[in-house]
């Protein structure tokens, strides 16, 4: 276990300190701080840079662990210019995403050329033999993907990425969550049943940089941006399907965003709107409109993530498959909250 307190504490440190510098240079250069749009929160400019330097913290702390710990990210066996080729594939991917992602951040590009990043990122990793053969069934046995397992992937990392992305609405929320469902796949990839020390070194490493990032931004000071909500979406989903699948566990630790997502789009598909719009639709606006405070809201997505993550950890496939019907009646309940004050207020 010291050499998981050793990764985390690193992670911390890297982002806490890339974090403040980063945050103080776009202040004094005014770079990464978009006009405040109508469904934003917050009332001053915050530099969009805390993906970045995410994304850094996690690829200095992966370089040291390679150095120092070697073999501590092996996955397959297999080499590629030295590295583990599951590692390549993820690197490279994320490098893809967040380069792109950054300009995005800075200036601001079409949703269609995010949309198509993703996809090529996501068809990187399957390149590199990051698949998921196989899902549980939870009723028993296994479900063959065959073939199919090549789209399951690609959809199943753009919608991931895409879930958290939605999240990041007001401070804390995605961070937060992402911490916790990483902390969750770190405890169920060091337990016996599963022990893949690989995957609970990317899961920490990523909770640690996510936690310096947090630190800023609970105080306001910074949000993620699409470069640090789309990074952590393509981690949490590449540890859910490598080395064996864990989908099962991410999507219940994130039922209720992954549902307010699926209500969202659509009601703006309905609407006959582009399912990428940008609007007030989503679960955190329509109870903020709903009067609730920002502090209730992160607990709220805190304690249902925490709560579903240990239910995850100690139940089989037929355990979750309840506890996701569970989430469903939740979500719908939130729905009809919000839309029985929307109605009594004129808004519908």
């Amino acid at each position: 276990m010291f050499n998981y307190w050793l990764f985390v504490g690193t992670a911390f440190i890297f982002s806490i300190a890339l974090n403040d510098w980063l945050i103080s240079l776009a202040n004094h250069k005014k770079w990464f701080l978009p006009a405040i749009r109508p469904r934003d929160e917050h009332q001053q400019p915050t530099p969009r840079i805390g993906g970045l330097a995410v994304v850094l913290a996690f690829l200095l702390t992966v370089l040291l662990i390679q150095i120092f710990k070697p073999g501590s990210l092996n996955f397959t066996g297999q080499s590629f210019f030295g590295l583990d080729r599951n590692l390549v594939g993820l690197l490279v991917a994320l490098i893809i995403i967040s380069v792109v992602n950054i300009a995005d951040d800075f200036r601001g590009l079409t949703w269609q050329t995010k949309l198509t990043i993703q996809v090529i990122a996501a068809v990187t990793i399957t390149s590199f033999g990051i698949l998921i053969p196989t899902v549980s069934n939870p009723f028993g046995g296994i479900i063959e993907l065959g073939q199919l397992t090549w789209i399951f992937v690609v959809l199943w990392l753009v919608v991931i990425s895409n879930v958290i992305n939605w999240l990041d609405s007001i401070d804390g929320v995605a961070g937060g969550v992402s911490t916790i469902t990483l902390i969750i796949l770190f405890c169920l990839s060091i337990s016996s049943a599963v022990n893949q020390p690989a995957n609970a070194t990317l899961a920490v490493v990523g909770a640690g940089v996510t936690l310096g990032f947090l630190v800023f931004n609970l105080r306001g000071k910074v949000f993620l941006g699409d470069t640090g909500s789309m990074f952590l979406g393509f981690l949490i989903g590449v540890i859910a399907i490598i080395s064996g699948g864990k989908v099962a566990t991410v999507f219940l630790v994130l039922a209720i965003p992954f549902l307010d997502a699926l209500v969202v789009v659509v009601t703006r598909l309905m609407g006959g709107q582009s399912p990428f719009q940008a609007d007030r639709r989503h679960l955190i606006h329509r109870l903020l409109d709903r009067g609730f405070k920002k502090w209730q809201i992160i607990g709220l997505f805190y304690g249902l993530s925490l709560v579903f993550g240990l239910i995850a950890l100690n139940t089989q496939s037929l355990g979750k498959f309840w506890a996701i019907l569970v989430t469903m009646v939740i979500m719908t309940l939130l729905v009809l909250l919000y839309s029985f004050g929307a109605k009594h207020q004129g808004q519908v």
